[in-house]
């Protein structure tokens, strides 16, 4: 709420006072002169405070007569600045300012800008206004601080150490901490978190800075959300966390490079979401956590144990085989899942996948990755991947055709295969992204179209989902080489003379090409 609103809603409440007191026959004369001033006890109040959040005197400011935990809510809701300058003309919200309850630092929300000042001018600006603010809070009330820094000095872990020392109260429920990308050697003091000082705190959100300890931290039973984003720390470490927040809900490791293993205990039986990315070392994911419904993990080489869990109902994979694994892992591990997502390198399925099966899989998303340099790929192997999901009412497939290195159904025609007795039944929706000419990718199209009984709607995007020149200020497709354009042109070309004839009276066909600034490219 910025101060035109607040201006506006004080005069508001000020018409509805004197409406009501007219009607009750308590208005009093004005003061002579139009003058306007406080009375207390039968005197006039001239008080005036120099310890204003901005520094210097305040002008009195004949606030509105609201309750004060109504002021103070309204307070809350203000940009920090706003809420800086609020502070500076009212005494009531002088007070809310001393006890506020949410401040989120950072280069916006104190005003810093360059304009042709150093890093290090900004960091030190940053400091001293931090320091500034947080001394003159009273230290009750604080419940969250975000804390994100624009600048780093070397002498900036001092200053850190000692707003955190400040900041983690028994009432303190949400910490976010988030240093420069590759500047910082801040180490978190997790020391913090013991000796019950750190009860309350349900979100920890920490960046770019080392968390070191295997013992003292006693004091996050109430912890519920715990993201850690290019974090020095072990799996020993990261074990002790865990161990000591059983109440733990959901966790996010991402670009935590020196794990190598990250393993989810038993006893974290609130968790029900993990998210594993990018973490470059990590090359065993254990998860033993009993109620666990979703997860992400993306990586190399990492392998993925799972205990048996029926609750498990969203999967994300972006690993080495993931295809493989999700084939011959998931159906028996996770048998009421029910979204599933992969992004995979180009993994031929030509098997049948297992004797169990995805009962109650209902969206199916699969991302072939580096399809464009795989020639021999055959797209058309995901079919067996359709027999896996009986339930199945979305798929979606996404391609990388870059490049073109399939050979053309346009340019070489011939037969297409076909498979017999395999339907789906509650079939809906199909999309195909990065769709080309190669030939197994129209036998793929030309299979839904005959075996999905239900279908709704087929859309065949051969654009890679580039946006329209219409969206872009330069008048082009930003993301469509020549080559490209030319690919997709032909596999327009395939949609029309193999695929158009064989769509169903009740099936929608959408087929997405390039805008008509690109259609002047020559085959």
């Amino acid at each position: 709420m910025g101060l035109l609103a607040l201006n506006r809603l004080v005069s508001f409440q000020r018409q509805r006072q004197r409406q009501r007191r007219r009607r009750r026959g308590q208005i009093r004369p004005p003061p002579p002169n139009g003058l306007v001033c406080s009375v207390a006890n039968g005197k006039r109040s001239n008080h005036e405070d120099d310890d204003s959040p901005q520094g210097g005197k305040r002008t009195r400011y004949s606030g509105p007569d609201l309750p004060e935990d109504v002021l103070g809510h309204i307070h809350s809701l203000m940009p920090l600045q706003d809420a800086a300058r609020a502070a500076s003309v009212s005494h009531a919200f002088l007070r809310s300012w001393r006890s506020r309850p949410n401040i989120a630092f950072s280069s916006s929300s104190l005003g810093l800008t360059e304009n042709g000042r150093g890093e290090n001018k900004i960091a030190s600006d940053f400091n001293s206004r931090v320091d500034h603010i947080l001394k003159r809070h009273s230290g009750f009330g604080l419940r969250t601080l975000e804390i994100e820094f624009c600048g780093y000095k070397a002498n900036t872990h001092c200053y850190l150490n000692s707003w955190l020392e400040f900041a983690v109260t028994p009432e303190l429920q949400e910490l976010t901490l988030m240093l420069p990308l590759k500047k910082a050697k801040y180490c978190f003091p997790s020391s913090l978190f013991s000796n019950g000082r750190g009860n309350s705190i349900r979100h920890l959100n920490i960046s770019w800075c080392a968390f070191s300890t295997t013992v003292g931290l006693d004091s996050l039973k109430n912890l519920t959300n715990v993201t850690l984003r290019d974090v020095r720390i072990t799996e020993d470490e990261l074990g002790c966390l865990l161990s000591n927040s059983s109440a733990l809900e959901q966790l996010n490791l991402i670009y935590c490079s020196k794990i190598t293993c990250v393993k989810i205990p038993c006893l974290l039986k609130r968790l029900s979401c993990f998210n594993v990315l990018e973490c470059d070392k990590v090359r065993l994911i254990e998860n033993k956590a009993p109620n666990v419904s979703c997860f992400h993990i993306s990586g190399g080489q990492v392998q993925v144990s799972l205990a048996e869990s029926l609750q498990v109902k969203h999967i994300v994979l972006r690993i080495d085989s993931a295809i493989s694994y999700a084939c011959v892992k998931l159906p028996s591990a996770v048998p009421n899942l029910e979204n599933l997502s992969i992004f995979s390198s180009c993994e031929a399925v030509s098997t049948p996948l297992s004797p169990s099966k995805f009962l109650h899989l209902k969206f199916l998303c699969i991302h072939l990755l580096g399809a464009a340099f795989s020639p021999a790929y055959d797209c058309f192997s995901v079919v067996y991947f359709l027999d896996a999901a009986p339930s199945l009412e979305t798929f979606v497939l996404g391609v990388s055709q870059v490049r073109m290195q399939h050979d053309s159904i346009v340019e070489y025609p011939s037969p297409l295969r076909q498979v017999e007795g395999r339907w789906h039944n509650h079939l809906k929706n199909v999309k195909i992204t990065g769709f080309c000419s190669s030939k197994s990718l129209v036998e793929l199209a030309c299979y839904v179209l005959a075996n999905a009984t239900s279908l709704d709607c087929l859309t065949l995007d051969t654009t890679l989902g580039a946006p329209r020149c219409s969206v872009n200020k330069l008048g082009k497709c930003l993301t469509m080489e020549e080559d490209m354009v030319r690919e997709s042109q032909r596999a327009l070309l395939a949609v029309e003379a193999f695929i158009v004839a064989r769509v169903p009276p009740a099936v929608k066909l959408v087929v997405l090409g390039p805008c008509s600034l690109c259609q002047d490219v020559e085959l």
